[in-house]
């Protein structure tokens, strides 16, 4: 029971049958309204998050809004009486990834649930002591983020996923750069140099190897 659920309702019978719904099967947090929910959310990310629409502060159109500006990965599943056509579009033209109506069968919104969550971990990979997480583009060692730029992360992931193969140098900056590689060969050495530091503030070293001439060989 490792993942944890976010869910935006002032309803406390509908409160009480989220509760009812997800005991012994996940980690559950429950918001009456939009502020309580960004207060828990700045401090902690959940794996997937519920959200009515018509909430006493802000709508779930708002949240919703807010929420894709700080993570455009997150699962988020809209339950809500506005069961009509444009409610269902809108919410998911905010950046819903599934719209049910109240009231709900319990089975169909654990089965939803369990879907968004598995969509979401195909974008997760373990590797060694890293984790790849390929929902919000950064990578952790032993649960610390260690804070990669976008290329940072785009070069150190293709490396983890090529665990202890030497890859030219030649090819990573045809996978990592592409066209934006004029010729300018230390532009690879200074980003790896910025990842070994950030490895060693994690408490990781040793983990990328130079072969002089070569490339580079990664062992987590």
């Amino acid at each position: 029971m490792n993942e944890l659920l976010y869910i935006i309702e002032d309803d406390e019978g509908v409160q009480d049958v989220y509760e009812s719904a997800f005991e012994d099967l996940y980690k559950t947090k429950i918001f009456g309204n939009g502020k309580d929910f960004f207060e828990s959310f700045s401090q902690e990310k959940p794996d997937l998050i519920i959200v009515d629409i018509m909430l006493p502060d802000m709508d779930g159109y708002t949240i919703i809004s807010k929420i894709r500006e700080r993570d455009e990965r997150v699962p988020i599943i809209v339950v809500s009486a506005k069961s009509d056509e444009l409610s269902f579009v809108k919410g998911l033209n905010k950046g819903a990834d599934d719209y049910m109506a109240k009231p709900f069968s319990i089975m169909e919104l654990l089965a939803r649930v369990k879907a968004g969550l598995r969509r979401s971990k195909l974008l997760v990979k373990h590797q060694g002591d890293f984790v790849i997480d390929k929902n919000n583009f950064r990578i952790l060692y032993k649960d610390k983020d260690l804070g990669l730029t976008p290329k940072e992360y785009k070069l150190f992931a293709y490396m983890l996923s090529s665990n202890g193969r030497t890859i030219p140098r030649e090819e990573l900056f045809k996978e990592i750069w592409g066209d934006e590689y004029i010729g300018e060969t230390r532009t690879l050495d200074m980003h790896i140099a910025e990842i070994r530091v950030k490895l060693a503030n994690a408490g990781a070293t040793n983990i990328i190897q130079t072969l002089r001439g070569i490339g580079y060989k990664v062992e987590s």
